[in-house]
């Protein structure tokens, strides 16, 4: 049931990304990565996640591209924020996008130059893909069910680091474990992989 939730609203995740052709239109400006939840079919939050990356940033570039889509009537605000000079070093952009059902899908979208040198969660992908099952996706999606259910936030790496490294099943499980973790801060986690250990950076989302 877990895992075939999750699944619909990748399904709903990939309707709307069709249908505003987001990520054709993004490959206009660079390399274009869906990220997070969604790439590591773990979605219960209406979010989808999208890193961009490019040789020199440009919001007036992505402004334009952004316009095409503006008019759609599912498209309910579209935000930005320069962080090219602060620690993120990128350009935010944001689309709220209420579907069908009248849930409103949260689409988070950065625009990153190439050499961005800071964590990022393109990175963390492909250890994930390698490392989750359907047992581990199970356990992960019970305690962000949780979670969500008690509007409690916490980034969902420390879920994810938890279960897969920590060997936590459930809710109440992970809450005796969060209480040792410091999660305002960025981690260097991934999960293993072939027995090595990863320690690069990687955002706490």
């Amino acid at each position: 049931m877990l895992l075939e939730r999750a699944g619909k609203r990748k399904d709903c995740a990939n309707q709307i990304l069709k249908d505003l052709s987001l990520l054709e239109r993004w490959s206009r400006i660079g390399e274009v990565y869906v990220v997070g939840a969604y790439a590591y079919d773990l979605m219960v939050d209406y979010d989808i996640d999208i890193e961009v990356f490019c040789d020199k940033p440009s919001a007036n570039q992505v402004f334009t591209m952004l316009a095409e889509v503006a008019d759609h009537p599912q498209i309910v605000d579209i935000t930005y924020h320069n962080y090219l000079n602060e620690s993120f070093n990128g350009l935010y952009f944001k689309i709220l996008f209420k579907n069908d059902d009248l849930e409103v899908w949260n689409i988070d979208m950065w625009l990153f130059p190439k050499r961005h040198k800071g964590p990022l969660s393109r990175d963390l992908v492909k250890d994930m893909q390698y490392s989750l099952t359907d047992e581990s996706r199970t356990h992960i999606l019970s305690i962000k069910e949780e979670l969500s259910k008690r509007d409690l936030t916490c980034p969902s790496i420390f879920v994810y680091r938890a279960v897969l490294e920590d060997g936590i099943e459930n809710s109440e499980q992970f809450y005796d474990w969060l209480a040792d973790q410091d999660i305002t801060q960025w981690t260097h986690w991934k999960p293993e992989r072939k027995g090595e250990k990863h320690n690069g950076d990687q955002k706490a989302d």
